[in-house]
């Protein structure tokens, strides 16, 4: 407050000029109002809004910040930018004070003093904005975690109700496995299945699973919390209704066990990465530099499969970091028949490897 008090008594020196203003003040403010606020709000009321806003700032008695800030949250609520408003009069007040000062031979130093004031002023409101904004994430993080406890409740109702015939799928390198299992018990927002009959030990802690029940046309996406295969037994949790990605899928996808390289060309720059996927449709690849690549863009794909060259265009559809490394999804977009029936047949001899991978777990 020392610095407003600082400001104050110096612009109390000039305080005609603020004795004088204020009709001015209002008039601009009910102009601007006007054309900000999208609310059909009676002009008595602006006015006295501006009115009683004018004193709080430019009579120079009592610390307006607090006052303003509340104004602010209050404004911003209705959806009015007070802060838009208050610009564009502040920028009038400035330059009519300052042809005061010239007229009346005043310092300099009003005028400093006068912008180190609206500036304070402007900074409140924004402070208010940002509260404001902050205070809607919060209760939207409140209203999304309360649907998703809603839907957790729901997707356990049901299956208590389909508890003998509940398939959970896993994708084991891009390839599904399903599970038939049988409902244990439920503990809170955790469900216990029984998974003894299912072959493949493929779950994994804190990995996402999709479960499917009969007449549910939806998918449910939840986590694995605990998985104790010497007892059959798999506890599930963070339920919620989501689609399958795989299932969008055009193509068979497989996941590689082993390094392939690819080099990537766009304008002339080679980047060079690690096939992670692929498919007829495109392919997964790790890089650790992404060259300055951008999603949309075209670039030539060459790479060797079972002693084949492919070379193709292909277009990135999306571009996601993975720690130290960056993943990047592209799109094939010109693949010859010969490069299509190649990349078939690498995918199906890959799908068989898994499966027996899947055999021995």
């Amino acid at each position: 407050m020392d610095y407003l008090n600082d400001i104050f008594s110096s612009l109390l020196k000039v305080n005609s000029f603020f004795t004088d203003y204020k009709k001015t003040f209002t008039e601009n403010f009910v102009l601007y109002f006007r054309k900000t606020a999208k609310q059909k709000i009676p002009e008595i009321r602006i006015k006295s809004l501006a009115d009683n806003l004018y004193e709080e700032l430019f009579l120079f008695k009592n610390n307006p910040l607090d006052e303003l800030y509340s104004l602010g949250l209050k404004m911003y609520e209705t959806k009015v930018d007070i802060r838009a408003v208050l610009s564009k009069v502040f920028m009038i007040m400035a330059k009519e004070f300052l042809e005061y000062l010239i007229e009346e031979d005043k310092d300099i130093i009003y005028l400093k003093n006068f912008i180190s004031l609206i500036e304070t002023y402007l900074s409140t409101l924004d402070k208010a904005n940002v509260d404001y904004i902050d205070s809607l994430q919060d209760k939207l993080v409140e209203i999304v975690e309360e649907k998703k406890a809603d839907e957790t409740e729901s997707i356990i109702d049901i299956l208590k109700v389909k508890k003998e015939n509940i398939k959970v799928i896993d994708y084991f390198f891009e390839v599904p496995v399903v599970c038939k299992s049988k409902l244990i018990r439920t503990e809170g927002r955790n469900v216990f299945l029984d998974v003894s009959s299912c072959i493949n030990k493929i779950f994994e802690k804190n990995h996402y699973v999709f479960i499917k029940v009969e007449n549910l046309s939806k998918s449910i996406e939840c986590r694995v919390k605990e998985i104790d295969y010497s007892r059959g037994v798999l506890i599930l949790t963070d339920f919620e209704y989501a689609p399958i990605p795989q299932e969008k899928r055009r193509y068979i996808r497989v996941r590689l066990d082993k390094k392939l390289p690819v080099v990537l060309i766009k304008n002339s720059t080679e980047v060079k990465g690690i096939i992670d996927d692929i498919s007829v449709g495109g392919i997964g690849v790790f890089l650790t530099d992404t060259h300055n690549l951008k999603t949309g863009d075209t670039v030539d794909i060459i790479f060797v499969l079972d002693g084949y060259t492919v070379n193709v265009l292909g277009q990135i559809r999306y571009i996601s970091p993975s720690g130290r490394t960056t993943r990047i999804g592209i799109k094939f977009l010109s693949l010859s028949a010969r490069d299509e029936e190649i990349i078939g047949e690498f995918a199906t001899k890959r799908q068989f490897e898994i499966l027996r991978k899947l055999r021995q777990l």
